[in-house]
């Protein structure tokens, strides 16, 4: 008899994710149901969608108080679908908010598996309780969550991180510089301001005051961004309107853009680790409302925000973290680091190193194939 999964993606990331678990698992297991929550790439994978969270942006404590109710309406509209359902396994994916608190109300209705981990040993270990309790099997993306759940004894395995898969193989940069239009012999420098409205917002003027102070010292220098489709056209427009030099928007992909340049300021998320990942040195720049980067201070346990440094256990690339996020500091230091090829030839290294812990290609596979194993074991 076929298995009916039920899969909880709640941002666009896990709905990317998550339609390539499921259309990892079709190919082991064809007859395969699957149902929840998720988004249009889910969708177009063949799930049934009951709810779409993905639309939904909370960036910090204040957006999630301010989507409250949506939350909690789908949330209760989810464990209805789940007790109806009757599903042979739920997999959560990413988005411990939302998922560990799911976790609770529906372990004793179906067994549940975790993709993604939540980052509890970014936090502390507050919440690793309900984990110990509520999930039966953690499928982790980063080598470093298997021995923190192996020691508190919770099965885990891991499975690879699914950029590897994600980031095609890509031309090399002199290709893609001359297909962008860079001319020889001037530095391109990108500004990558994030995904989410608020945070291109919050983020995107200090990058272009950076990049006018920058200008001084690099004349020839020509800066880029790249548009997310998730921030209304009208907000970009704003940002760059009446600046005293030219930002360019290419029509060719994110990762493309990032191979051409020599240099970026990449807002904290997964851009970093993209941008790590194809070899392009960069800053990381983070600056939330000062309630959430109060908050943050408090909970997190680890010695730095951005995962290419938490992969290598040192500084591999400076981290401006809210005040310290100053347009002329991030100038000055750029113009350092432009001018130092010593430095960028170091990190380019220790992004190849990070590169090679997170494995080899294949995680959505793997996941899908433990999955399938632990549905096997189940009567």
């Amino acid at each position: 008899m076929p298995k009916k999964i039920f899969l909880v993606a709640c941002e666009a990331s896990g709905d990317l994710h998550g339609a390539h678990l499921i259309t990892e698992i079709k190919k082991l297991a064809p007859g395969t149901e699957f149902c929840g929550v998720g988004g249009a790439k889910m969708q177009a994978t063949g799930m049934q969608i009951f709810n779409d969270m993905t639309k939904i942006s909370a960036l910090g404590l204040g957006d999630v108080l301010w989507n409250y109710f949506k939350y909690l309406k789908i949330f209760n509209k989810t464990l209805e679908n789940i007790r109806h359902e009757k599903p042979d396994a739920v997999i959560l994916i990413d988005s411990p908010a939302f998922n560990l608190r799911l976790a609770k109300k529906i372990s004793a209705l179906a067994p549940v598996l975790y993709y993604i981990s939540p980052q509890l040993w970014a936090w502390g270990k507050r919440r690793i309780h309900i984990v110990k309790k509520h999930i039966r099997e953690m499928l982790v993306i980063l080598p470093f969550e298997k021995d923190f759940y192996e020691k508190e004894g919770v099965a885990v395995k891991f499975v690879g991180h699914p950029l590897l898969d994600s980031i095609p193989e890509l031309p090399d940069a002199a290709s893609l510089r001359k297909k962008i239009g860079i001319p020889d012999g001037k530095k391109a420098i990108g500004l990558f301001s994030g995904s989410r409205e608020k945070e291109v917002k919050r983020i995107l003027p200090i990058m272009l005051q950076a990049a006018a102070y920058l200008r001084k010292d690099f004349p020839e220098a020509v800066f880029f961004i790249s548009k997310s489709a998730n921030v209304r056209p009208a907000v970009y427009d704003e940002l760059l309107q009446n600046l005293p030099f030219k930002v360019e928007c290419p029509k060719t992909s994110f990762y493309e853009l990032v191979k051409a340049m020599d240099f970026a300021y990449v807002a904290s998320g997964t851009a970093t680790l993209e941008t790590a990942l194809i070899g392009t040195p960069f800053f990381l720049l983070y600056k939330a409302s000062w309630s959430t980067y109060l908050l943050g201070k408090h909970l997190i346990k680890v010695p730095y925000l951005g995962l290419v440094n938490l992969l290598a256990d040192t500084r591999v690339i400076p981290e401006f973290i809210q005040q310290e996020a100053h347009p002329e500091t991030l100038a000055h230091e750029a113009k350092v680091f432009l001018r130092t090829p010593e430095l960028q030839q170091k990190m380019k290294e220790e992004f190849r190193q990070v590169r090679e812990k997170l494995g080899q290609k294949g995680a959505s596979a793997r996941a899908a194939k433990e999955i399938q194993n632990f549905l096997d074991r189940r009567p």
